[in-house]
């Protein structure tokens, strides 16, 4: 009954749930890390925001007595980013639900001032405009004594067309949800746009390049304010569980596409995780019980088919010039083999093969003890595949060169004890 073995392996009910149980909190705390992690980023980028524009303001109060609120604005926008440094470093790593308190009260924090960056991004975006005039109007009073020929004045409703023009580049200009190579585009269309003088140029450089530039950028931006708060859950979650399970993150847009992309991602890794996570149970409870029943660990490798499948490979001691090799496939299966030790390919002879049957029969009862552990732990056959009789065409010599062994003084203190346990050995049979 004791030629190759292989079974299909999978775990109790009782087993899976525990399983499922620590995998939800793994990804609990990973999930509420990552939120912490990247919201706290948010907050220091939106912290270190608009230096220069807190120039313009003084500058305006400086020249007017007036910013629009904007200082105000600033300050109050400090205050509320300043509890949150502490508060993050303050929670306990290991305390799931204190990450999650804390991820929450980030998280809230960044939604405030995410509203009041848009805020003070229209106020600096009309500074300025404001500043420019200002500067520009002083000029025009330090030349007014002088006898020039004066152009025509641009018509009002022309005049107010451009500047709502100039302000919507400028507001768009400062917001980091575009692309950056977007916000490029805006910065090289709001210099050339100054740059221009004649009103006729600027009216075709503002229907061929602003306009549909501003269109382009309201489009995404209105698809961004649909989908942020689905995308942003989505995203933490998926680049969490990338961390968790040794996968590459990817950059995503926030868009609609986006969302659909990480959800399928997110149903693939935790479907995946699930199976890895029971069969790394799987073949953990397989070491502990070899371990318990004297088996040692001789040698170890790792098989990758051409068909992509990886599997896991090791020896164990079973006597001295015998060992058991036992191979789990990523699908649960686990299969068992006694052979001779050498170190190259080559068949067994006759009286080696003789030997190797006798072993074969003597590892039934071993056999059937390893599974009645096995199930002690949860781990139940789901359904055999092969239970093969001893017989001499299964005879098999394993050439111990193709693993990484352990030491030498472990491999031969492992075969010791396990030859005063073991009835039947090829050294006995001499």
């Amino acid at each position: 009954m004791s030629g190759p073995k292989t079974t299909r392996y999978t775990l109790t009910p009782e087993q899976q749930r525990r399983i499922a149980i620590q995998r939800e909190m793994d990804r609990r705390k990973a999930v509420a890390a990552e939120n912490i992690q990247r919201n706290f980023k948010r907050l220091l980028q939106i912290g270190s925001m608009f230096s220069s524009e807190k120039l313009v303001s003084a500058e305006l109060i400086n020249r007017m007595g007036d910013d629009g609120g904007f200082g105000r604005k600033a300050s109050e926008l400090e205050a509320l980013i300043a509890p949150i440094a502490p508060a993050v470093a303050g929670t306990d790593p290991d305390d799931i639900p204190a990450l999650e308190r804390t991820a929450r009260e980030v998280g809230e924090c960044v939604s405030k001032a995410e509203n009041m960056v848009r805020e003070l991004s229209c106020i600096a975006a009309e500074n300025e405009i404001k500043l420019q005039e200002h500067v520009n109007a002083a000029i025009d009073r330090g030349f007014a004594a002088l006898p020039v020929e004066t152009e025509p004045a641009v018509p009002v409703s022309e005049s107010s067309v451009r500047d709502k023009t100039q302000l919507q580049l400028l507001q768009m200009g400062k917001n980091d949800r575009l692309p950056a190579g977007w916000l490029e585009e805006i910065s090289d269309a709001i210099s050339e746009w100054n740059a221009i003088e004649d009103e006729e140029f600027l009216k075709n450089f503002s229907a061929l390049t602003v306009s549909p530039l501003i269109k382009k950028c309201e489009r995404f931006l209105a698809e961004y304010e649909e989908c942020h708060e689905e995308f942003e859950k989505l995203y933490i979650e998926y680049t969490a569980l990338c961390q968790l399970y040794c996968y590459t993150a990817q950059e995503c847009p926030c868009t609609a596409d986006s969302v659909a992309f990480l959800k399928t991602e997110i149903q693939r890794i935790t479907e995946t995780a699930g199976k890895e996570d029971e069969q790394a149970y799987i073949s953990k409870c397989l070491d502990e019980v070899m371990e318990e029943m004297g088996y040692a660990v001789l040698g170890r490798r790792e098989v990758i088919k051409k068909s992509g499948k990886h599997f896991q490979n090791k020896l164990y001691t079973y006597g001295e010039g015998t060992a058991v090799s036992v191979t789990c496939s990523p699908d649960g299966k686990v299969a068992m083999e006694l052979g001779g030790l050498d170190m190259e390919d080559r068949l067994p002879d006759d009286r080696e093969t003789a030997l190797l049957c006798d072993s074969m029969e003597s590892f039934c009862d071993d056999f059937k003890e390893i599974e009645k552990k096995l199930l002690a732990k949860g781990v139940i056959p789901a359904n055999r595949i092969s239970l093969l009789p001893p017989d001499a065409e299964y005879a098999q010599i394993i050439n111990t060169s193709d693993y990484e062994l352990e030491a030498e003084a472990e491999r031969l203190e492992a075969g010791k004890q396990h030859k005063t346990r073991t009835d039947l050995t090829l050294e006995r049979n001499v």
